[in-house]
């Protein structure tokens, strides 16, 4: 048996030899991936328009979608008509009683000054009367008394007239206003959530799919839209272990495939830590059961679609 294994092994050497020196094959294996987002309204919610299509284009701020909005609509307009309804009692009790009112005052002053006259006339007389004796002391008390009252009613009345004139308590004022400020911010938040019927694109982007339509429901978990973002394709690729150490962070790659332009380029971004078995989506038996780096590599120019598998080699 000996005999016939040491040919077999003589005629292998040269060849073992020659692949020894020959130069490892440094391109690598990937696709194109796309970090698509989800666009979903923030409450649930009747979709009663959708502004785009699958494929085409928005700009950030462009209008995507929106929903029935009939409930917000009207608890918007009841806030606002709180708001008007506080501000006319606050600006009725800054400004003080109305004319009518404070005419019916002055009637009330110009009533006990005259009530006083006539008091201060029957004093004057009782006392004249009282002098000569043809009243009694008794008598002329109780006119003395009601001199004194009439003046008391003449400095009531002229108070009431001053605080008739006067704008309301200071805190009454106050929980005028803060009724204002509460109702303000009923119309702030009814108007928020108008607002969030509208929902707008975040980013320049492409519609990639279309997940709800007109006449269906949709809210915070059942998005409408799936974006494309510009810029959101990267590149992923598995770099063998034996050619780890010579592709670092920052590499710049050539890139080809069927749908790429000439001339594309990438750089890696990102290597995974730990290394696995080369994933079953690259179907090539050379490929197979070896042992890689997961990788992600930022185009420089124009990308090609999501899921475009990709060749890639260091840039010469």
């Amino acid at each position: 048996m000996i005999r016939f294994r040491l040919p077999a092994l003589l005629l292998t050497l040269p060849l073992l030899v020659s692949a020894c020196g020959a130069e490892p094959d440094t391109r690598l294996h990937g696709y194109a991936e796309g970090d698509f987002i989800r666009i979903a309204p923030q409450q649930p919610g009747l979709v009663i328009d959708t502004a785009a299509r699958e494929g085409g284009r928005i700009a950030r701020g462009d209008e995507l979608l929106r929903q029935d909005a009939t409930a917000e609509i009207a608890a918007l307009a009841a806030a606002t008509a709180r708001i008007d309804a506080a501000t006319a009692r606050y600006d009725d009790a800054l400004a003080g009683a109305r004319d009518p009112e404070i005419e019916a005052a002055r009637d009330l002053l110009r009533q006990a000054l005259a009530a006083r006259n006539d008091a201060t006339q029957s004093l004057e007389r009782s006392q004249a009367l009282f002098a000569d004796g043809h009243v009694s002391q008794a008598r002329l008390d109780a006119v003395r008394a009601a001199a004194t009252a009439a003046d008391a009613r003449v400095d009531e009345m002229r108070q009431r007239l001053n605080i008739v004139r006067l704008p309301a308590r200071a805190d009454q004022l106050r929980a005028l206003q803060a009724e204002i400020a509460a109702a303000e911010a009923e119309r702030d938040a009814a108007t928020y959530r108008l607002d969030l019927r509208t929902v707008r694109a975040p980013v320049d982007a492409r519609i990639h799919r279309q997940l709800r339509f007109v006449g269906e429901q949709a809210g915070p978990g059942t998005p409408v839209y799936e974006l494309l973002p510009d810029g959101a394709v990267h590149a992923v690729l598995f770099i063998p272990e034996p050619l780890l150490a010579g592709l670092p962070v920052g590499t710049r790659l050539d890139v080809s495939c069927d749908a790429c332009p000439s001339g594309l380029r990438a750089a890696i971004t990102t290597i995974d830590d730990e290394a696995e078995f080369t994933p079953p989506i690259l179907y090539s038996d050379a490929e197979r059961a070896r042992l890689v780096y997961r990788a992600e590599a930022r185009f420089s120019g124009d990308t090609p679609p999501p899921g475009t598998p990709l060749f890639l080699e260091p840039a010469q």
